[in-house]
């Protein structure tokens, strides 16, 4: 199982919009809007390394989307 969490900054004007279209891409199990220097995160997990690649590729694609950071989950504690 991969894991990762995307820390997304977003286009004022596209928030709750993209907040919606992510949610719907394969793999995302959670994402939320958030405060700071951030405007979401989002949560995958999918089962291989190939399938993280197409859902992060996908969130950096959405329309709205100004800029990510992928951080991969190395170890559950």
């Amino acid at each position: 199982m991969e894991q990762a969490l995307i820390l997304v900054v977003v286009a004022s004007s596209f928030k709750s919009e993209t907040l919606e279209k992510i949610r719907k891409i394969p793999g995302v199990v959670m994402a939320h809007l958030i405060y700071g220097t951030y405007d979401l995160f989002a949560t995958i997990k999918v089962n291989t390394l190939e399938e993280m690649r197409a859902a992060v590729i996908k969130i950096r694609e959405t329309e709205g989307i100004k800029s990510t950071i992928t951080c991969n989950v190395i170890k559950q504690i």
